[in-house]
């Protein structure tokens, strides 16, 4: 029982410090009128001190998940919990912009080092289906915190102002620092060998390849959704602001939806087949999207619901394909899953703003390509396992590939 107990207790501590990206930048979103006038900025100012935080977040998926293959995981994870907690005591007390944006980036920088560790160490306890679902519990707090983040931030402002927000993410990070220490154990068992060694091992396996462009078109087309759906919900049809509130909460919730049936799925079906029908669903949506958008914006909720409610189903199985064969090297293993898929959401959501959203086909059309990438990589993955069974011969790593889709 006190193992059991122990466990969950480390379920949550991992998915509030992978929660720690998203909560740093929806919770200070209501502060935005106040930090501005506070600190005498313009709009494009307050903008970047948010860019600030996405660059930290790219950055810290590069530098730590490789470093905890040679340190372990429980010390790294350890500092990037208390840079995080000076790097918000920081913002906190930022006395202009330049202090704020520096302090933000540091936030990013350690976000990311958490979020790529997590992901790390839950491919240290587990694999296969039981990496599903121990990713899908983790995954679950950490769609929950866009959920929760706005509201929170909308209710403390009014008590705390934009400063405070900062010291509650402070407070929240040295409390997860101080349980890490008393409850975290070591994961990993320190590995030798050249990080440039470890990574070209990662890069010859197919099954990485495969996960990695399955990663990158879900992030991709997700970001897409979350950098277009204002300019496109409010700016063309005219949403209110609570409107437009309630459906992203209504799309998060469908994120949070399909990563736990996709979890629940695995168990049953295996992970080729949830990773199938996820991404039919979302090439479904994208194309109802781009050819039924135009009609009115009924049809155009319906299908930005299903493509988020469907990438939720798609980035367990992309994560677990990825690392499915990288248990010597998990975490140069994260870190180029992550930062990989991140910097890709960060080129590629921008596309539809740059050619104008002036009605649902930009969107529809980035999306339908992100969903391609899923596509060419479900194909791919296919492919190999026909020209596998035809051989009548199984290798090493193909073993390892076939017993991803065993249920735990």
């Amino acid at each position: 029982m006190r193992d059991r107990i122990n466990f969950r207790l480390l379920v949550v501590i991992l998915g509030l410090l992978d929660a720690l990206g998203p909560l740093s930048i929806d919770l200070y979103l209501p502060g935005f009128p106040e930090l501005k006038a506070s600190l005498a900025l313009d709009d494009a100012s307050v903008q970047f001190t948010l860019a600030a935080m996405t660059a930290g977040l790219a950055a810290g998926q590069a530098v730590f998940g490789a470093w905890s293959d040679r340190a372990g995981r429980r010390r790294p994870l350890l500092l990037t919990a208390a840079i995080y907690t000076a790097a918000s005591v920081g913002c906190a007390l930022a006395p202009n912009l330049a202090v704020i944006v520096a302090f933000r980036f540091l936030q990013g920088v350690s976000a990311g080092g958490c979020a790529v560790l997590v992901l790390a160490i839950v491919r240290d306890l587990s694999s296969g289906g039981a990496f599903v679902t121990l990713l899908s519990r983790i995954t679950l707090l950490t769609t929950g915190a866009p959920l929760v983040a706005p509201v929170l931030g909308a209710m403390l402002m009014p008590v705390v102002g934009w400063r405070g927000l900062f010291f509650v993410l402070a407070v929240v990070a040295a409390i997860l620092t101080v349980a890490l220490a008393l409850a975290f154990p070591e994961s990993h068992t320190h590995s030798r060998g050249a990080s440039g060694s470890r990574l070209r091992r990662v890069l010859r396996d197919r099954s990485f390849l495969h996960g990695l462009l399955l990663g990158v078109g879900t992030y991709a087309g997700v970001y897409t959704y979350v950098a277009c759906a204002p300019l496109l919900l409010r700016g063309v049809y005219g949403l209110s602001a609570a409107a437009f509130a309630g459906f992203f909460f209504c799309t998060t919730l469908g994120l949070f939806i399909g990563v736990r049936v996709a979890s629940r799925m695995v168990k049953r079906f295996g992970t080729s087949r949830v990773l199938m029908v996820s991404v039919s669903a979302a090439v479904s949506a994208a194309l109802a999207l781009l050819v039924l958008g135009p009609m009115g914006l009924p049809a155009t909720l319906a299908a930005l619901w299903l493509f988020v409610t469907a990438c939720g189903g798609i980035f367990p199985c992309a994560a677990t394909i990825a690392l499915a064969k990288q248990g010597d090297q998990a975490g140069t293993a994260t870190s180029a899953y992550g930062f990989t898929t991140f910097t890709a959401a960060a080129l590629i959501s921008p596309i539809p703003g740059i050619i104008g959203v002036s009605g649902t086909t930009p969107l529809g059309a980035t999306l339908l390509g992100t969903s391609s990438l899923l596509v060419l990589a479900t194909a791919f993955r296919i492919v190999r396992h026909r020209h596998d069974n035809s051989t009548g011969r199984l290798r090493p790593n193909q073993v390892s590939s076939a017993a991803e889709d065993k249920t735990p």
